[in-house]
């Protein structure tokens, strides 16, 4: 499939001009700050390693023990370079998560998504991406914007995320869809939720999450 529906370029840069006030304006609904964390203080230990795509400033885990080792990836240059500055232990990288991870990042046993799949234009081929770089019995934390009739706006694939200010599609997935595509890969559900994300202020709507846990199913010997 062409996952070029997007301008990646065009992305990156408007992530890169709100990066300094990213998180200081980013403020997403209370019950998913806890949804994260909660993933967070129950799954990484001392010593592991932790893949943040979509990393941001590296909010999300800048604060983990120093014994865990992070990696970040994110499409902006100028968020890199903060989640660089504020974990300057962690390695971070520009990266498109529809593409192959470098093989040199090797396996982490907990990787988190959160958000960022707004812009995933191909399931399949990014929880592909996703499965290969989780070790056997890793976890995957990641939320999915969801399509479900009842919903504002939710009655296509996509929409022009910013209300017609430029042509930057985010897609939704109906919860098949999204269920099929794990399985497809080699993942386990664990726990799926189902709640608002965000608020959409250029559409002037609630933009609603799936919230799912996902296990990489262990190879046998």
């Amino acid at each position: 499939m062409d996952y070029s529906q997007n301008d990646k370029s065009k992305i990156a840069q408007m992530y890169d001009c709100i990066a300094e006030i990213y998180e200081e304006h980013s403020t997403p609904l209370t019950h998913c700050q806890s949804f994260i964390e909660e993933f967070l203080e129950e799954n990484v230990r001392a010593g592991q390693r932790v893949l943040d795509i979509g990393c941001g400033p590296g909010h999300l885990t800048n604060e983990l023990p120093p014994d865990v080792e992070v990696v970040g990836l994110d499409l902006s240059a100028s968020m890199v370079d903060m989640a660089r500055l504020k974990r300057p232990s962690g390695t971070y990288l520009v990266h498109d998560f529809h593409k192959v991870l470098p093989a040199e990042l090797g396996k982490f046993t907990t990787i988190i998504a959160n958000g960022c799949f707004d812009f995933c234009e191909d399931l399949d081929q990014v929880l592909s991406n996703v499965a290969d770089a989780l070790a056997s019995g890793g976890r995957f934390y990641f939320t999915i914007n969801e399509r479900r009739a009842e919903l504002p706006f939710h009655d296509a694939p996509w929409i022009d995320a910013t209300g017609g200010l430029s042509d930057t599609r985010i897609f939704f997935w109906t919860f098949s869809e999204t269920a099929i595509a794990v399985e497809r890969c080699g993942l386990r559900p664990l726990t799926y939720r189902h709640a608002p994300g965000w608020e959409n202020e250029s559409l002037q709507t609630t933009m609603f999450y799936g919230y799912w846990v996902v296990e990489r199913l262990q190879k046998l010997e």
